[in-house]
């Protein structure tokens, strides 16, 4: 479907997290920093930029080796292939597909039964880190997000026919509006809390049952909210996912949430090119956000809110967005004291007046739906709105809503990159590395100053900015895995391209764990027996990470310090986690550095290490007392429990032509792998260990389908093509030979072969799963870079070869892509029970599959 401005205009979506109360900033956050590098350097090229930030060369390949003790035994007991071999060989480690245990613990109970030597990873335990975090979020949303919520909600409702009472006679036509905006407002959160709430204007019931199909439809709706333009609302973000899907109460609670975070009530109108909001629409809708200020002069109903407003603050950061607190304050800066004063176009003039002088007036990214002229250089600038639990500013979708359409010009040329790529927030965060991954990335779309000025301004952040959440903290712990340009003294192994590249793999797993966690605060951007043992464990050696994760465990018990519960037991069950996990991270500090600077460890360190899963070192007892069992918050449930998530993390409403395609891109994490890893003992002796890691995916979904981890599971993470193809430098595919050919960062040329040369390009068209089906099934499918931005379609044909269904018809770009065929004909008639068949054409290539709808 093209967009009917298709030469006027693009729309472009953009999440983001965050901004203070009392009109302070995020930490340092400074704007003015970024946008005055930017302008200095806004026709960088990428060499430059690459100069800047030289991560230097890495090894291709470590120095020949005698073999090292204990791999024939790892070899004997999982029968490595000739591939294998020849990566462990060259990189001095291995990381395997076809080694997948159900979990951390799987792999290392089962590493201990054979009595092997142990490799414990950064990975299990940012592992064990996601799991608790997400453990200890529901339980703060059961025992305080929720009731707080419920309580607010039936406070707001019962003040209803107060302000009806106050302002029912008044006469002005967008005071009586916005009592029924109000009523609408609150009235909806409450029913998709679950309630059986009636509207206190019967004539609002349709508006709200209408709103309701859009919120179960969970698409893309142009309607007139709170305002007489339209304006686009992406109701696909009311899908439940994440942990949301475990529970009808968690569910409830996310939609209610999303509504309240998302629904923009404007301040001021954004800029965008077309429709543009109306001065009376401004005046009702700012009338509307008084109201709601109004009730929360009431003490308990602010203390609800209050409340809320605390916990999610510690765990995610501030709104990006004018809240209530915000609000207040201008309503008392300009001496207005009721909404009333509104009726006066003069008194929302003064407001915004006095708003556009405030640090948090302006949204930093944006979440919605807007329209940017491509031939003009103006950009969209969301509007000044108010929300009342809007969602936080993190730093990740900053960096995303600033590297897309319409953010990037380049001599004096809005660039149409639509979607962005997970190294571009990598690289912002500090891994100079991940730059040489994005070089093509770089020379298509010329993004170099707008990536050059996102750096600037996170290298100038403090440690207040790292520890303002826990969010913040997390994400600072990830970057502590990023590569020192020395690399001299870690061992041969952590020398290699090869090595850094499975380590960014193990920060976007992790922050992929992240986004997943925080899917509903977060704003998005928008374009047995005696004998087992471990003879020796192998601690991955980066005392910075240690130190990091125990700075974020530090953090979190004085964020729980702070939090009443009503049953102080649940506050006790996480103050308890959270010190042995900083207690835990001290011992891991102490053990990394000594590896790293080839000391031999004290024998009750050694001993310490070993004890991963059961506080004895022999015997293959069957309760878990290790000091990796207790880095899980529910101890063993979570330990024991296999997790692949999936987390949106940004929207492209339309193509690069201003076709609406609703590109979501999707980042996840899939099966455990196991790696192999050879590494020299203080003794001089080479040794070599074996243990779990995590492997990273990423996905792009069309039509704005935004995945649930169930469907993750059953429908995308086992498809090897969904990883980015610089894995495969370290990577064996899941039969133990090679996944193909990869990218690779810059060696020493003396080092250099051939391999890694050649990228694939021919697009790849999977097996559509479920299949057979019934009602619905999923395509996927790749497409190369070479076969960027080039005209695709996938279409549906009966037995007889007749067209049917066309999913797919128009320019895509680089990525893997998944479409749904709902079962379907063109016409909205349902198919009947066959055989059917799929078909992919880009450019000169024609792919297609076989598929049966059985009913």
């Amino acid at each position: 479907m093209k967009f009917d401005k298709i030469f006027k205009g693009f729309f472009v979506t953009i999440f983001i997290l965050p901004m203070p109360l009392q009109g302070q900033t995020s930490g340092n956050f400074d704007i003015d920093t970024y946008s005055r590098v930017l302008n200095e350097n806004k026709n960088m090229s990428t060499a430059e930029l690459l100069g800047t930030y030289a991560a230097g060369n890495f090894d291709a390949r470590v120095a020949a080796q005698n073999q090292p003790f204990y791999l024939d035994s790892i070899d004997a007991h999982y029968k490595l292939t000739a591939y294998e071999k020849s990566l462990f060989d060259k990189n001095g480690f291995v990381v395997t597909q076809r080694l997948q245990p159900r979990t951390f613990a799987d792999a290392f109970l089962n590493i201990y039964y054979k009595d092997l030597p142990v490799f414990i990873s950064t990975d299990a335990i940012l592992h064990a880190l996601h799991m608790s975090y997400d453990d200890i979020l529901k339980s703060v949303e059961y025992a305080i997000l929720i009731p707080e919520l419920a309580a607010l909600m039936t406070d707001f409702a019962g003040q209803i026919e107060n302000l009806q009472t106050k302002y029912g006679t008044n006469q002005s036509d967008a005071m009586q509006l916005a009592l029924r905006d109000l009523d609408i407002y609150i009235t909806l959160t409450r029913r998709l809390l679950g309630e059986a709430a009636p509207a206190f204007y019967p004539e609002n019931q349709s508006e709200i049952n209408t709103l309701l199909q859009f919120v179960d439809g969970q698409g893309m709706q142009n309607i007139a909210l709170f305002s007489s333009t339209r304006r686009e609302f992406d109701f696909s973000q009311f899908t439940i996912r994440g942990h949301y899907t475990e529970s009808e109460e968690l569910g409830r609670y996310f939609q209610a949430m999303i509504w309240l975070g998302r629904t923009e009530i404007y301040l001021t109108a954004p800029k965008e090119d077309d429709p543009r909001q109306k001065p009376e629409d401004i005046q009702r809708q700012t009338m509307l956000a008084a109201l709601i200020d109004e009730m929360t002069e009431n003490k308990a109903t602010m203390a609800h809110l209050q409340k809320m407003e605390n916990v999610i603050r510690q765990f995610v950061g501030e709104s990006d967005n004018v809240t209530i607190w915000q609000f207040n304050e201008l309503m008392t800066e300009c001496g207005f004291a009721s909404a009333s004063v509104f009726a006066d176009t003069n008194n929302v003039r003064k407001l915004q007046a006095t708003l556009k002088e405030k640090s948090y007036a302006g949204q930093k990214i944006l979440s919605q739906i807007l329209m940017s002229n491509p031939m003009d250089l103006e950009k969209i600038e969301p509007a000044s709105a108010f929300l009342l639990l809007g969602q936080r500013f993190i730093i990740d979708s900053y960096v995303f809503s600033n590297v897309v359409f319409d953010r990037i010009i380049f001599q004096n040329t809005k660039i149409k990159r639509m979607l962005p790529s997970s190294l571009d927030a990598l690289f912002a965060l500090g891994n100079d590395a991940a730059l040489q991954l994005l070089q093509p990335e770089l020379e298509d779309y010329n993004y170099a100053a707008n990536l050059l000025s996102l750096r600037y301004l996170i290298d100038s952040y403090d440690d207040e900015f790292w520890q303002l959440s826990l969010y913040n903290g997390w994400l600072n712990s990830i970057r502590a895995l990023n590569p020192p340009l020395d690399r001299s003294a870690y061992p041969d192994f952590m020398q290699t391209a090869a090595w850094w590249q499975q380590k960014m793999n193990t920060q976007l797993a992790s922050w992929a764990q992240l986004r997943h966690d925080n899917l509903l605060y977060a704003k998005q951007s928008y374009t047995g027996g005696v004998g087992c043992t471990y003879p020796k464990a192998y601690l991955e050696p980066f005392p910075e990470f240690y130190a990091a994760v125990g700075q974020f465990a530090q953090n979190a018990l004085s964020v729980f310090t702070t939090i009443e519960f009503q049953n102080s037991g649940n506050k006790d069950w996480i103050i308890n986690y959270f010190t042995t996990l900083s207690t835990t991270m001290d011992s891991l500090e102490i053990i990394a550095q000594k590896e790293f600077d080839g000391t031999d460890l004290h024998v009750n360190e050694m001993n310490y290490l070993r004890k991963i899963l059961y506080d004895q070192l022999a015997g293959c007892a069957p309760v878990y007392r290790g000091w990796y069992a207790d880095l899980y918050y529910s101890g063993e449930s979570g330990l024991t429990k296999e997790d692949r998530i999936v987390a949106d993390v940004h929207t492209a409403p339309t193509d690069e032509f201003g076709s609406f395609v609703g590109w979501v891109k999707h980042v996840g994490t899939g099966p455990l792998n196991m790696a192999v890893i050879n590494t020299k003992m203080p003794d001089g002796h080479n040794m070599a260990f074996i243990g779990p890691v995590m492997s990273y995916y990423e996905h792009v979904s069309t039509n704005f389908k935004r995945l649930t981890d169930e469907e993750w599971k059953t429908v995308y993470a086992e498809a090897p093509s969904f990883r980015p193809n610089w894995t495969n430098v370290y990577l064996a595919n899941e039969k133990g030979e090679t996944r193909g050919a990869a990218p690779m960062l810059a060696t020493d040329i003396s080092q250099n072969d051939d391999e890694h040369i050649s990228l694939p390009t021919e697009p790849v068209l999977l097996q559509n799963y479920p299949n057979p089906f019934n009602p619905s099934t999923f395509i996927s499918f790749s497409i190369p870079r070479d076969l960027a931005n080039k005209h695709a379609q996938l279409t549906i044909h009966n037995i007889r070869g007749q067209l049917i269904a066309r999913l797919i018809d128009e320019p895509m770009p680089a990525g893997y892509f998944t479409a749904k065929w709902d079962g379907k004909n063109a016409d909205g008639s349902q198919a009947t029970t066959g055989v059917y068949f799929y078909q992919l054409k880009i450019a000169e290539h024609s792919l297609s599959g076989r598929m049966s709808l059985v009913k």
